[in-house]
């Protein structure tokens, strides 16, 4: 049989005293103990809750192979937390067993403790005559502390005065709060200082001895819990003695009852006791020694303290002392290294160093692949300590972690390591009750370090893809840079031959014609019978000058400038369809072209360009002209079916070697495309030659 422990962190001397009393009761009865640390998640889905199936899983019951699961609902259960919820909604049949609060209709195990809070009230009023109290309590809706404070208040009456503050059950927090109170008090000190834990009182009084008005240094305190260091306090400290050994023991004979399918009572309480001791201001209080494990506690005696008795029990606190200081600075060593290393195996080395030192034989870390909202059921097995021996894997295995449970043979420990809402791995252990709250320092530390080996990687993953795709667009840019170099060099190849061609034109045209009418007009000074040559000489001059006309339009299309593209495009398309012998069709746009100036132009040369080629080259029996406009795309499209060139389709005049394959219409066209910044087409088979310019209107206003 295998049963579970579920609490917040063994961190601190309640949670380790009832985790001590718990395994050695188990360990009595043959029964394996699974102690699970930092496992609440922060958000779960509630809903999914009912099912006794889904409660399994909230308390990893399934995960570890327990068969029941002890609560230590003291820390870990508030009324409006998610686990108070979970178990709400549970079925009576779930073998769960509560220490330290009431819950619901699950067996519970309570500590009856108004009787002897109330007999310290008593003791602090009636034998010191205390008259001003503070109360220091823990969480406002934790079930002990709502007892204790209904208790302290109920006994403040005209005579005796008190104060009420909430915090939490630790050493910090009772700093904290004493601290602000004589920051808010600094000449009214109090008569005693009654904490709801001794936790609390441990961190009253490290505030109260470094006050600087000695007043407050003589203030009384007691506490609740009498954890092994009170015991050891200088001086000892007056509290409540739970007794875990007892509460352990009931509560680990309720969950195998449960288990079995036995009845068991919903609620066993247990009495605690008063110990007074010397902080509350008690001068004849002596010592008496008891051995209970490793410590000694300190009760009330009227004889007088032995020498030899003082001496031994000094001699402890200071050996106890001596080896706290030494496992403290374990941890400071250990957590210091930790900053200094940039992958998870470099954690290893100093790991097995820290490890060592406390004298740990078995220990597992597990460090999960990726981060998780919710505990992963498989994590990477990186460090294993046990039995037989110790191995850190370079390429660590991925463990399923119920198999990995259901392998052992003896009580362990659980803690997750988290950070934030996040479960980043785990380690299982086993150790000496008093190394638990040095283990649960450095698994912070080690939760710490793997989150920030976690981002390194992530950032690291990030640059490498990030210098992945500054290469590409690197690569992408000085094919650019190069065809922006060719297609300067094409513009200024393509002016020249338009010159070229311009100067051609004229020279072997106009400057023919000129000629001509020269020599016409000499033969009518000669005086020759040039009457009759009047008509032709006036249709060579008109012929000329259409001729000019029809270059300079060819230069520019004035028609662009007074009725638009649509226009200028309807007036090529009349001309076109009058001069060739073909089926020739033409479909336009009802609006205004959205384009601007240049890119009319543009446009309307690849369309004239395009109609040109087929006219003369391809021998087309028809040509159609489309011009469509989508929220997209302009898109200007010409089509023919005469007899195309294919070997065409993949050169690209402006990169390819050969600039003689293509004729300078063809550049002309891609270049303007180009200066679109549009997608171009070009597409000739020996059924005909499509020519597609599609320009993107996004960032064109329109």
């Amino acid at each position: 049989m295998r049963v579970e422990l579920f609490l917040n962190n063994l961190d601190e001397a309640y949670q380790i005293s009832m985790y001590r009393a718990v395994r050695d009761e188990v360990e009595a009865l043959g029964i394996e103990l699974v102690c699970v640390q930092r496992a609440t998640p922060d958000r779960y889905p509630m809903d999914r809750l009912v099912h006794k199936r889904d409660l399994k899983r909230f308390f990893m019951r399934e995960r570890v192979g327990a068969d029941g699961v002890l609560l230590l609902t003291s820390v870990v259960i508030r009324d409006d937390n998610e686990a108070a919820s979970a178990v709400r909604m549970a079925d009576r049949s779930f073998p769960l067993v509560s220490i330290g609060a009431r819950m619901f209709d699950f067996p519970a195990i309570v500590v009856n403790g108004r009787a002897p809070m109330e007999r310290l009230l008593e003791h602090l009023t009636q034998a010191h005559g205390y008259r001003k109290l503070l109360f220091l309590c823990g969480p406002e809706r934790n079930q002990d502390s709502c007892e204790r404070e209904a208790v302290f208040r109920s006994f403040i009456n005209g005579e005796i005065s008190g104060e009420v503050i909430h915090g939490e059950f630790n050493e910090t927090s009772g700093m904290a709060l004493m601290r602000d109170y004589i920051a808010a008090h600094p000449h009214e000190p109090l008569d005693a200082v009654i904490a709801a834990s001794d936790t609390i009182a441990l961190g009253v009084r490290r505030t109260l001895d470094a006050a600087r008005d000695p007043r407050w240094k003589h203030c009384a305190l007691t506490g609740y819990d009498d954890i092994p260091q009170s015991h050891l306090e200088l001086p000892a400290l007056t509290t409540i003695h739970q007794p875990f050994d007892a509460m352990g023991k009931i509560a680990v004979r309720l969950l195998r009852d449960s288990i079995m399918g036995k009845d068991t009572p919903l609620l066993t309480q247990v009495k605690a006791e008063l110990c007074l001791r010397n902080s509350c201001g008690c001068k004849d209080m002596a010592w008496k020694q008891r051995e209970r494990g490793r410590y000694w506690e300190l009760t009330c005696n009227t004889r007088e303290l032995s020498q030899e008795t003082a001496y031994s029990v000094t001699h402890i606190a200071a050996q106890n002392t001596l080896w706290q200081e030494r496992c403290l600075s374990y941890v400071s060593v250990f957590g210091q290294e930790l900053t200094s290393v940039n992958t998870t195996q470099e954690i290893i080395p100093h790991l097995r160093f820290f490890l060592t030192n406390l004298d740990v034989e078995v220990f597992y870390l597990f460090i999960n692949r990726r981060p998780s909202l919710k505990p992963p059921g498989s994590s990477a097995l990186v460090l294993k300590r046990d039995k037989d021996g110790e191995l850190a894997y370079k390429n660590p295995p991925n463990i399923n972690l119920t198999a990995f449970f259901a392998g052992l043979d003896s009580s362990v420990c659980l803690y997750h390591l988290r950070s934030g809402n996040e479960y980043i791995g785990l380690i299982v252990y086993d150790i000496q009750d008093a190394l638990h709250p040095h283990i649960c320092s450095a698994a912070i530390f080690m939760a710490n370090t793997i989150k920030r080996l976690l981002i390194l990687e992530k950032e690291q993953r990030w640059a490498k893809q990030l210098e992945k795709e500054v290469a590409l667009r690197t690569r992408d840019l000085n094919a650019e840079a190069k065809r922006r170099v060719a297609v300067e060099a094409e513009v200024l190849r393509i002016s020249e031959l338009e010159r070229l061609r311009f100067s051609l034109d004229l020279h072997d045209d106009i400057c023919q014609r000129l000629a001509g009418i020269s020599m016409f007009a000499r033969s009518l000074a000669s005086g020759l019978s040039g009457i009759s040559l009047l008509p032709e000489l006036a249709d060579m001059i008109d012929e000329t000058l259409q001729r000019t006309r029809q270059y300079a339009h060819d230069s520019f299309p004035v028609e662009l400038d007074t009725f638009g593209l649509r226009g200028a495009l309807e007036s090529l398309c009349n001309t076109i369809n009058h001069a060739c012998r073909c089926d020739f069709h033409w479909s336009a746009f009802a609006e205004k072209s959205p384009l601007s100036t240049q890119q009319n132009i543009n446009v309307y040369r690849i369309i004239q360009e395009a109609v040109q080629n087929a006219v003369k080259h391809s021998g087309a029996s028809r040509i159609s002209v489309e011009i469509e406009m989508s929220a997209l795309f302009f898109i200007a499209r010409v089509r023919d079916n005469g007899k195309g060139k294919p070997a065409l389709n993949s050169e690209d005049p402006i990169l390819a070697g050969n600039k003689q394959s293509v004729g300078l219409g063809l550049r002309s066209m891609r270049y303007r495309a180009h200066q679109l910044n549009a997608e171009y087409v070009f597409n000739s088979t020996e059924q005909g030659t499509l020519v597609e310019t599609r320009v993107p209107l996004r960032n064109i206003r329109r």
